[in-house]
């Protein structure tokens, strides 16, 4: 479930920027970090309940940051998600975490697409802290057929959409 207090902000870069290669793994680390590249863009704070014992936000807190952040593209990207008859569904995540984090602070999360396959898309979070880096994290989603539960192409109305979210 989503957090009330987290909020979808901006638009996407017009098409026609320069983008990335389509292939895995395609952003050069020094990129990661580069806020300019980012397309849709999220909100969020710390909360009490993302802290471990000794007053680090905890990595599943920051996995849930990215998690909401690819929800609210996926939203976008595909109005009736999740209910609607495709879903994009979590097939892989690596996160790197950069720097420690604590309570208080405001967070922004950047998010955009490294690659978009046959049946899935290669999704690249950022997560800052002002200006600063905090953790990054690649993930892919798999698109299926919310009947049968299989993976499904990709079909031309969505991919376009897509596409307007490329790294």
């Amino acid at each position: 479930m989503l957090r009330s207090s987290i909020k979808q902000v901006g638009t996407p870069v017009e098409s026609g920027q320069m983008k990335y290669s389509h292939h895995r793994d395609a952003m050069d680390k020094s990129q990661q970090f580069n806020p300019d590249i980012y397309k849709h863009w999220t909100e969020d704070h710390v909360r009490f309940s993302d802290l471990d014992p000794v007053g680090h936000v905890n990595n599943n807190a920051i996995s849930q940051y990215f998690e909401n952040a690819r929800a609210f593209l996926y939203m976008t990207i595909t109005p009736s998600w999740p209910q609607g008859e495709r879903v994009f569904v979590l097939a892989h995540i690596a996160i790197d975490y950069r720097r420690e984090l604590h309570m208080p602070a405001d967070l922004r999360i950047g998010t955009g697409l490294l690659r978009i396959g046959r049946t899935s898309v290669t999704v690249a979070n950022a997560l800052f802290r002002g200006e600063d880096g905090i953790a990054w994290c690649e993930s892919v989603s798999v698109l299926i057929d919310q009947k049968t539960r299989n993976p499904m192409e990709i079909p031309p109305d969505l991919r376009q959409h897509c596409e307007r979210y490329m790294l």
